[in-house]
């Protein structure tokens, strides 16, 4: 008799963040795991009077050709894999309803999970009946609407001895840029050493931090993130759960200066490895910088790494 268990993950590529759940999956000889990324390859128009065409469908038809060739990506890959035990679906609130249906037909299981806010993204509180069971990173969303809390997670370990800055950070240029120049301009009249960068699409003025144009992958980060002593994190107002930041401050054993509050109630907190930091008033301890990083316990540690954190959601055994 086949056990084999069939699996879809469906997920925005996120700077590759999401393969290494299929990467962890991958990992079991029980298990056929497969990925579709949500935007990638990149929708790319064939030529002028292509965009000039989703232009018109857009205004006049309420088609986006963007939409609908990630639709017909996805059901195509469905149509080429078969019927699947189960589907997880990161950022389900990117497909259509008439998609999500037609999904659900074809498994099992229909799982999402929220690494968003539903206050960042209103749609995805609509789709929730659609799922038999919606995970979300966010307390507020999980208390909310009954859905079932779980953390982003540790992909990647590392420990170093020496390091070439005492603080790192690597954001997008959004709303968060005046407090990311703020905090680099306090590193600095503090006479601490720092790698603070923020992309953006093209050149922009900057007083205190880098302006990067060229997007890092995954691996440059990690690389940049080894190097430091201290990872800044800068949580968006409209979110409270953990971001990927903090997880990767986790697996490379680095300190951590974070504006998330709701920090302190995760059972890996340690003042002397995190330190919450008040946006409009910001003031970091000369002993929080130099004290040493704290051990955190491995059983604690344990439940947040990848190949753990794939075995509830999945019901996978060791």
């Amino acid at each position: 008799m086949n056990t084999t268990k069939k699996i879809l993950i469906i997920a925005p590529y996120a700077f590759g963040y999401t393969s290494h759940i299929h990467n962890a999956l991958q990992q079991y000889d029980n298990v056929e795991a497969n990925i579709v990324y949500l935007d990638f390859p990149v929708f790319q128009y064939k030529n002028f009077f292509h965009k000039l065409q989703n232009f018109f469908s857009k205004a006049f038809l309420g088609k986006n050709l963007k939409k609908t060739f990630v639709d017909n990506r996805i059901l195509k890959r469905l149509k080429e894999l078969g019927k699947q035990d189960e589907i997880f679906i990161i950022r389900p609130d990117m497909l259509s309803d008439v998609v999500l249906q037609l999904l659900k037909t074809h498994t099992q299981k229909f799982i999402a999970y929220y690494y968003d806010s539903t206050r960042r993204f209103q749609r995805k509180v609509a789709i929730i009946p659609l799922f038999d069971k919606v995970y979300s990173y966010d307390r507020l969303d999980v208390e909310k609407y009954q859905l079932s809390f779980l953390t982003n997670y540790i992909f990647e370990e590392s420990r170093q001895e020496s390091y070439d800055y005492q603080f790192f950070n690597i954001s997008t240029n959004d709303y968060r840029f005046p407090l990311i120049e703020n905090v680099a301009k306090y590193l600095k009249e503090n006479g601490w050493t720092y790698n603070i960068q923020v992309y953006n699409g093209s050149d922009m003025p900057a007083e205190h931090v880098t302006i990067i144009t060229t997007q890092k992958s995954i691996q440059e980060v990690s690389q940049l993130i080894q190097k430091a002593k201290i990872i800044v994190e800068i949580q968006r107002t409209e979110q409270v759960g953990l971001s990927f930041r903090i997880f990767e401050a986790l697996g490379h054993r680095k300190k951590l200066i974070t504006t998330n509050k709701d920090i302190i109630n995760y059972d890996f907190y340690h003042p002397q490895n995190i330190l919450v930091v008040d946006e409009e008033n910001i003031e970091i301890p000369e002993s929080f910088v130099t004290s040493p990083y704290v051990e955190i316990d491995e059983n604690i540690l344990s439940k947040y790494k990848i190949e753990n954190w794939v075995r509830p959601i999945f019901e996978l055994s060791n």
